[in-house]
């Protein structure tokens, strides 16, 4: 097998290919090389197209006498036979030429038996040559697809190594396919060698079970295949930091580091029930307000602000149930009597709150605290009387239910 230059289009190929790969004219058995110039043509020519010379043709062998001998020279696919016949002796001439035919005539006889050899000779080369040219294409065209199966198996082996993560599966390529292309075996040790990093690097995360470590590790590892992993064990160290804290705040920071977190719905639930038991500072302040701003307009008299405060219907006041903003003015009234110069209620502030969860984010609360009343008579006397109040604030900041006890002096 040797390689040529494709007569069509000068594609180097081998000479033994059915078909040239580039632009597919037929190859094997369809050409030949001058044996002046080397140049390859088709042989349907019958002269080189370069240097012209003609090839002879098999079948019109020309035949030369010659002296002595009979050599038979091939050249190329043409087959040339040359008889030398013997040298003539001089003897006397007969008066009477005519020979019969036949075994009394030696020289024809002669004439006959050299011919034979010679075409059944010429034939004999030509089906030897044929059946090796035949035989030439046959193994010229099981090498060309053996070869070409090869390349494609490699090709898929090596597509499929680089898409894989299993450091089996490169190592398995290097060691079945060490003879492949040596930019492919560079592209998949380098491939192993990053897989090995990525999971020595891993191991050593795992070791340390730390929030840095593992933040750091998908920073300089972004596809690595433990990124998953290691977002979950991240989650799990910050969901556990909020479970012992057990505040809101540690909660929401949570929900905020981790808005699509395993734990976000439990944090939720945490900061409900928290919210549900825990008082908060601006809550306080707003009983403090609501409750201020009603005992000071009982005392002002002032009705608009009284009736601000309260429910339109109160489940209870003062020992009344379903009262309105009518009973509760109408109380004002009753207790500025006519020995009363004025009177100032006063909250003492040692507000018991309890918080009850009526809806999302919606609380009730149950308010108990204590407040003084000061009352200065028409001789301008002043008299205090201490209460106990309990109360409900609705989750609209209203009263809704009031009561309140003397205390004894």
């Amino acid at each position: 097998m040797a390689i040529i230059k494709c007569p069509e289009c000068g594609h180097e190929i081998s000479d033994k290919a059915p078909f040239c790969p580039s632009c597919g004219v037929a190859i094997a058995g369809k050409v030949v090389e001058c044996p002046k110039c080397g140049k390859v043509y088709f042989s349907e020519l019958s002269e080189c197209p370069q240097c012209h010379y003609k090839r002879p043709v098999a079948d019109k062998t020309p035949i030369v006498e010659n002296d002595n001998a009979v050599n038979t020279q091939e050249t190329g696919k043409t087959t040339e036979v040359e008889i030398v016949k013997p040298k003539e002796v001089n003897e006397p001439k007969e008066v009477n030429n005519e020979q019969p035919v036949g075994a009394n005539n030696p020289e024809e006889t002669s004439d006959e038996n050299l011919k034979t050899p010679r075409n059944s000779s010429r034939n004999n080369k030509i089906i030897i040559g044929a059946v090796v040219a035949i035989v030439a294409v046959v193994i010229g065209i099981g090498c060309y697809f053996y070869y070409s199966i090869q390349s494609d198996k490699e090709l898929q082996a090596y597509n499929y190594a680089m898409a894989s993560n299993d450091p089996q599966v490169l190592q398995s390529y290097l060691d079945q396919y060490s003879d492949a292309p040596e930019a492919h075996l560079d592209s998949i040790q380098s491939h192993l060698d990053l897989i090995k990093k990525t999971q020595q690097d891993w191991t050593n995360v795992m070791i340390s079970n730390s929030k840095s470590a593992l933040e750091d590790y998908i920073a300089q590892h972004p596809d690595s295949p433990y990124k998953a992993i290691a977002i979950h064990k991240i989650d799990s160290i910050d969901w556990q930091t909020a479970q012992q804290q057990n505040t809101v705040e540690a909660l929401e920071l949570y929900i905020e580091q981790h808005s699509d977190g395993e734990h976000v719905e439990d944090a939720n639930q945490m900061i409900n029930s928290l919210n549900s038991k825990t008082i908060q500072p601006e809550e306080r302040l707003m009983v403090n307000s609501i409750y201020g701003g009603f005992l000071k307009s009982l005392g002002d008299k002032d009705e608009e602000a009284l009736t601000s405060f309260v429910n339109p219907l109160l489940t209870n006041f003062l020992g009344k149930t379903n009262a309105t903003r009518s009973d509760v003015v109408t109380f004002m009234h009753k207790i500025y009597k006519s020995d009363v110069k004025s009177m100032a209620w006063k909250s003492l502030g040692d507000y018991t709150i309890n918080k009850k969860n009526v809806g999302d984010n919606q609380y009730e609360y149950s308010v108990a605290f204590s407040a003084i009343q000061t009352i200065v008579g028409q001789d301008d006397n002043a008299t205090e009387v201490r209460y106990k109040i309990t109360s409900t604030l609705n989750n609209e900041g209203r009263i809704s239910d009031f009561n309140m006890v003397r205390l004894a002096e």
